[in-house]
């Protein structure tokens, strides 16, 4: 019975949260001048199946629109810093490089970085009940979009613990991150990426 009533407190005290309120307290987290770092765990899904690859690794996330994710096994790098995206991979000694159009933006699932105003726009926005935190979840208006849900676990303090999110096709992604610390700002150069000498360059292929 605890538990059960501690559930309809929880929902109850959500009901009439302001999801734009909410990622307006994550926004103004990472807007202080700083680096945020932390350490993530990725799984992922294809759709139809029930066995998730799992990769770990890095993220750095620097407002207004920076980051950059590194990861351990095998070893590969994604960045984008704001305008342009960036994927490496040693092993191929590849990298992709596309400048995202404002569509190709709204197609990212990474909605910390993202005004709640422009969110609100393309978006519905709630807040669901989680124990472990707050969680917004952001589900496109345009029944054409390549996304079908985002959701964003929240700390008190405005940390993301958590983003989840379902492709159209039913690909699921989640990311468990370990705890935000804060370092010095990087220098832009770091969300740019320069891979050595003989890595292929692919440029703006979808």
């Amino acid at each position: 019975m605890r538990t059960v009533a501690a559930v309809l407190l929880l929902a109850a005290a959500v009901s009439g949260a302001d999801p734009a309120a909410e990622l307006r307290r994550t926004a103004a987290y990472f807007r202080d001048g700083k680096a945020h770092v932390s350490e993530f765990v990725q799984t992922f899904t294809p759709a139809g199946f029930t066995k998730a690859r799992r990769e770990t690794g890095s993220v750095t996330v620097q407002a207004p629109d920076s980051l950059r994710f590194d990861y351990e096994a095998p070893k590969k790098t994604f960045a984008f810093d704001g305008r342009v995206a960036r994927f490496y991979s040693p092993a191929d000694r590849q990298m992709t490089v596309r400048t995202l159009s404002a569509e190709d933006r709204a197609e990212l699932p990474l909605v910390f970085l993202q005004a709640p105003e422009e969110l609100a726009g393309r978006n519905r926005l709630e807040v669901e009940a989680s124990a472990a935190g707050t969680a917004v979840l952001v589900t496109p208006r345009d029944k054409g979009s390549g996304i079908a849900w985002i959701r964003l676990l929240l700390s008190p303090g405005g940390a993301p613990l958590g983003l989840s999110f379902q492709s159209s096709a039913g690909d699921r992604t989640e990311f468990q991150f370990a705890g935000f610390r804060t370092e010095p700002a990087k220098d832009p150069s770091a969300f740019l990426l320069h891979p050595p000498a003989g890595t292929r360059i692919i440029e703006n292929e979808p």
